[in-house]
């Protein structure tokens, strides 16, 4: 890589960083103000804050990786090769797939509160924003394994090839069965009583969003340990 290149790269990588390191202080405020504050408020006051405060932790552990990855002092990205910035990349992805689907269950519970306090009558914009809070991070996880998020679409010539095509397949595939099993275990509720059906739903999202992102990840270190 000439000098210009090199200056060029450097460049576009600080501008990274600064916003990367921006978006993770955000984050880090807004998780502390929503745990601080919603310790102290009942109702769906804390319910809000509480949605503030998981919002917060997306954007502090998404800044903090990219921060990392785009830090002043690194300089393998200079002379990398091709094989070095796929392994990278497709790192960043596994470590993704662990880390989202643990924060998607986390929030299930509070979720779960939120939804019963809606189908009570008693549920708030709060409410309403913690109960999406779960099936929204089932939704990044999907398609963080489904190859539609923004760093593998940029980076589309690193991160898919057969082995990815191969993985993403068996982490669907059992997402699938989870999507139907807990599919049809909500059906069964929601004829016995619809509150309890609709209850059930952030459950089978979450589980079918972790199931994709987990079994990928997993499959993504054995077939590591075998390479």
């Amino acid at each position: 890589m000439d000098d210009a290149k090199i200056q060029t790269e450097m460049r576009k990588r600080c501008g990274k960083h600064r916003a990367a390191l921006a978006t993770a202080a955000i984050g880090a405020a807004a998780t502390a103000t929503g745990f601080v504050v919603g310790l102290q408020k009942t109702g769906d006051e804390a319910t809000g804050w509480g949605v503030l405060a998981g919002i917060g932790v997306g954007l502090l552990l998404a800044g903090a990786v990219t921060a990392w990855l785009f830090r002043p002092g690194a300089t393998g990205w200079q002379t990398e090769g091709e094989q070095t910035k796929r392994d990278q990349l497709q790192a960043q992805r596994a470590w993704q797939l662990w880390v989202f689907p643990l924060l998607c269950l986390a929030f299930l519970a509070q979720g779960s509160h939120a939804t019963r306090d809606i189908l009570a009558g008693e549920g708030g914009f709060g409410d309403y924003l913690s109960a999406c809070l779960p099936v929204i991070y089932a939704w990044l996880v999907a398609s963080i394994a489904m190859g539609w998020d923004h760093l593998t679409r940029t980076n589309r010539r690193y991160m898919e090839d057969e082995l990815t095509a191969v993985l993403r397949a068996r982490a669907i595939a059992a997402a699938f069965i989870v999507m139907m099993a807990g599919g049809t275990i909500a059906f069964g509720l929601g004829l016995w009583r619809t509150d309890a059906a609709v209850m059930a739903l952030p459950f089978v999202l979450a589980a079918g969003g972790a199931t994709a992102g987990i079994r990928y990840a997993w499959l993504d270190r054995e077939f590591g340990k075998d390479g």
